[in-house]
């Protein structure tokens, strides 16, 4: 009798790992599989405002509006590019259906500005800062400068809590192995 509840509470525990772990996959699948172009809709950047440092530099708050209706990934390169090429790789490559604000910041000389040609290019849309510079909202002073770079911060947190979970897992699948071939403690 002992060992039929033994059988039954290790299949339950079996097939509650293989849930859990399907279920980590499935959400780290859908966190980093990009999507696919849209034929309706785009993706075009914007500039939210604008903060001159007093010290030659400028601040360049940066988001996009997704009309597309869902997320797309433009990943770096001739859809989405940035100049001066020092500032490649800061930009967000993961766009969330809808308009964003404050994605991502740019600190940019008055020179690079005004004349190197300093702009984001961004399926097939070009920003030129500094047009924006002379003619955008000035951003407040309580204006908080995006910290999280590119936006990929959540993605990493996502996964390494799927990393956490599977580790819950394989612990937990380890311990029902360990029950089931333990004695029972009770009658037989």
């Amino acid at each position: 009798m002992a060992g039929t509840s033994r059988r039954t509470g290790s299949r339950i525990g079996a097939r509650l790992a293989r849930l859990g772990a399907i279920g980590v996959i499935a959400a780290l699948t859908m966190i980093f599989t990009p999507g696919t172009a849209s034929a309706t809709g785009t993706v075009a950047p914007i500039v939210d405002c604008y903060r001159d440092n007093g010290d030659g530099t400028y601040w360049v708050v940066l988001g996009y509006t997704n009309t597309t209706g869902r997320q797309q990934i433009h990943n770096y390169g001739t859809a989405n590019q940035v100049y001066p090429t020092r500032l490649q790789g800061q930009q967000p490559k993961q766009f969330a259906n809808g308009t964003v604000h404050g994605a991502w910041t740019v600190r940019l000389t008055h020179a690079e500005i005004f004349y190197q040609n300093a702009r984001w290019v961004l399926n097939g849309t070009t920003l030129q800062y500094s047009y924006y510079v002379q003619y955008a909202t000035v951003c407040p002073p309580t204006t908080v400068l995006p910290a999280d770079g590119n936006g990929t911060g959540t993605a990493v947190a996502l996964g390494a809590a799927g990393v956490f979970g599977a580790a819950v897992l394989v612990r937990f699948r380890r311990r029902i192995a360990r029950l089931g071939t333990a004695p029972s403690a009770g009658p037989a």
